[in-house]
Order: C-alpha cells, then structure tokens, then sequence
C-alpha cells in the first residue's frame, strides 16, 4: 500500500507513475480539499475573466486500484510502525491505515504578513479556488486595489485587477519587480509595461498598516494613505510540514530535506512539491513538483529513478508581455534587443549569464514570447551547452513569423564579445 497526502501536482504525478510501475499497486490519497485537482497559477486568469472558474478544477482519474479520500486531513504520522492517522473533516473519528511506502505531499500555505489590520474584510490571498471565488465576489463592489508584494502572482493579479477596471497601486518592499527572477535593469521593462497600464508601482516601500473599520478602507505606505477597496496579499508562501516535525529532517525553513531518489531521512517516507527540499535546492514550481513526483512514485512502487539538477525555467504572463527565466546568475553577461515578429509592436529583450569557460548558466527574457526563449536555453543548460551553442542556432525562419537573426543569437554573441572570445566553428 503507497499512502500519499495531498494531491497537488507532486501528489498527482506519484500517484500516476506509481500505478503505471505497478498496476496491482494499492494507492491511497488523503486530501483536505472537497475538490480533486485544480490550477492555482490559473486563479489570475480568472480574476481577470480570461477563464471561467470551473475551468480550473480538474478531476483525478478514477482506478480501481486508487482510493481518494476527499476532505479528510492526516493527523499524524507513526514511521515506526509506517501508520498514518487520519480523519474526515469536522469529525472527532480516527482512523489509521498501514503504508508501505508514504509519499507526502502537503505543498505550502501563503504568508500573511504581521500588518495591522489584515484580518479586515477585503483582504485577500492567492492560492486555492476559494480564493478566486472571494475575489470575484468582493471584486463587484470594488474600485480601487492594492496589491502588496510584486512577485509573479502579485504582479499577474494586478494585472487582471486592471484588466477588470480598477485603479490599482502595487506596494513591493525591494528595489523592484520579479526581485527573485530578474536583475533591475531587465526589471525596469516591467515596471515600464505596468504603469504603461497607468498601474501604479511602488518599490522600496512598506505597508504599514491596513486602515478601515470593518471593511478595507486604504493603506498606509510610509506617510502616505492609498484609498484600497480590495487588498490582495502576495507576500510568498510556507510549508505545511508541522505534521513531519520530529519524524523527518527537516531545513531551517523548515522544508522536507530529501535525497535525490526523493526519500527522507526516514525510511520508506518520501516527500514532493512546494515542501520538499532536493540537493539541489528548493523551487516551488508546478514543473519541478511533477518531475518530483514521477521520481516519488517509481521509486515508491520499487522502480529506479533519479532526480537530476533543475534549471528552475519559469514564466509569468501579464497578457502577452511575459517575464521568464531559467538557471542561476553569473559573473558575466550578455543581453541582447530584438523583436520576435515584424508585425508586433512589442519587442523582447534577452539577457544571457555565462561562465567563465563559456558554459551557460542561465537567462533572462522579458516581452513578447519571452518564453519560448527560454525554454530554449532551458534545454541547452540540461546537456551543459555552452553559449557558442546559442551563438550559432539555426531557427526556423520566415518573415511572417521570425527574425534570421534571432534575440538570443544577438544576446550570446554580446557575452562572446564581453568574454573576449574567440571561438568560430559556424
């Protein structure tokens, strides 16, 4: 028997490899939700009325041989005799069921910053379906938005808060946008392409305090009042790993430490997602949750599998202006100007990080398509590729759609140039 709690998207994935390993695989799956699966990057898209909001729940596909056992929540955790406690939500009822293998998977809950007044009415996070449906209820009467944090969700959210007609006002405590994925002068387009949108950004800057009686009123940023209807917290996310404390290692953050098999300190007790920390580090991204998953649950039903380093490839989308990037940041680089088509208006612009022995260590991308850019230098620095690699792609070219010389062509032969390279083999 695999037990796995929770079903977000490492969950999801363990249980599918798991099942396909072994067929005649038992597999229970205990989650606090009264909904299977859903979308949580898609809440902005449904705030924004892109997308319906049933659109982003999803059912689990039924077998036989896989038991899924809705709002119910572990309690406890016994490894020394592989039992798991649990229970149906609002019931007082434990029951306990034996695991072979445990796969935990209870993901991360958001942060609610220590801001007077935050309990008000009005005052929203980002992070399961309820959201989104708070949101759009309290959104009807609303005017005016803050959004504190300019993080992807935070910058996304404020997006769509515009796209609905509010007048929004963004509050971020560091110098700029995206401070986790970009440098400040790629940051600087961003902000360009938001207050493009008359939204209002505020860097450097500190909410301290959520004013109203009842209801939100405003905030106030330093001696300033912002009047806010509607006030949407960005502020990152935590793991839910208080049921592990005391069975597993855990970091300082308190994260799940796990090898790269995905097991934990303990035996047969293995751990995925937005809690799980591999040797290679912790990002929280549905993509890197998947592949830990796979990893999980061959492994759990007695497969081999190995999890290898992650190059962390991620992207934002505030309609068709995105923000993307991939790896780590190093001591020199490259960037790069272009536009991606000869019809669009909107330009992209690269920026390419280099070793010193030319090995590609990440990039950045902001604009149009921005992406697909670095998905492109995602799957070089899988193989270790290096930036002559970029220097001389070959694109599928034709004027409708493409550049002969594209961004990234244009950005690796900048770093070439700042590294003083000289290595032609076209």
């Amino acid at each position: 028997m695999i037990v796995i709690i929770g079903l977000g998207t490492g969950g999801i994935y363990a249980a599918r490899w798991a099942s396909k390993m072994n067929r005649k695989e038992k597999i229970m799956i205990i989650e606090k939700r009264s909904y299977e699966t859903y979308s949580p990057c898609s809440i902005p898209l449904v705030v924004e009325g892109a997308i319906d909001i049933n659109e982003i729940i999803h059912p689990f596909p039924k077998t036989p041989k896989i038991e899924v056992l809705l709002e119910h929540e572990a309690v406890d955790i016994i490894p020394d005799e592989k039992i798991v406690l649990y229970r149906k939500l609002g019931s007082k009822e434990i029951k306990e069921v034996k695991y072979d293998k445990l796969i935990y998977g209870g993901g991360a809950s958001p942060i609610v910053p220590p801001i007077p007044g935050v309990d008000k009415k009005g005052v929203f996070t980002v992070r399961y379906v309820e959201d989104a449906r708070n949101i759009l209820a309290w959104m009807k009467h609303a005017k005016r938005a803050v959004v504190i944090g300019a993080g992807a969700i935070g910058m996304e959210m404020a997006y769509a808060l515009r796209k609905r007609g509010l007048e929004v006002s963004i509050v971020e405590m560091l110098s700029h946008p995206f401070p986790k994925n970009l440098d400040e002068d790629m940051a600087t387009l961003v902000t360009e392409y938001m207050r493009d949108l008359n939204i209002k950004c505020r860097y450097n800057s500190r909410v301290e305090e959520i004013i109203g009686n009842d209801k939100v009123e405003g905030v106030r940023v330093g001696e300033d009042l912002i009047p806010a209807d509607i006030v949407i917290l960005s502020a990152g996310v935590r793991p839910n790993t208080k049921i592990l404390q005391g069975k597993v290692e855990l970091d300082e953050r308190g994260f799940v430490r796990v090898n790269d098999r995905m097991e934990t300190s303990q035996p047969d007790i293995y751990a995925v997602g937005d809690c799980a920390r591999t040797p290679y580090g912790v990002i929280q991204l549905a993509t890197v949750a998947a592949r830990h998953g796979i990893v999980a649950g061959i492994n759990a039903s007695r497969g081999n599998a190995i999890y290898t380093p992650h190059t962390g490839a991620f992207v934002s989308a505030m309609g068709n202006f995105e923000v993307a990037c991939v790896g780590t940041r190093a001591k020199i680089s490259g960037r790069g100007h272009s536009t991606i088509t000869p019809y669009s208006k909107r330009d992209i612009s690269v920026k390419i990080f280099v070793e010193e022995d030319g090995t590609i260590a990440g990039a950045q991308a902001v604009g149009f398509w921005a992406s697909k850019k670095i998905d492109i230098i995602s799957a070089l620095m899988r193989r270790r590729g290096e930036i002559w690699d970029v220097a001389f792609m070959e694109h599928a070219y034709c004027p409708a759609v493409a550049h002969l010389y594209d961004v990234i062509n244009i950005a690796a032969n900048n770093a070439m140039r700042k590294l003083k390279m000289e290595r032609y083999s076209v």
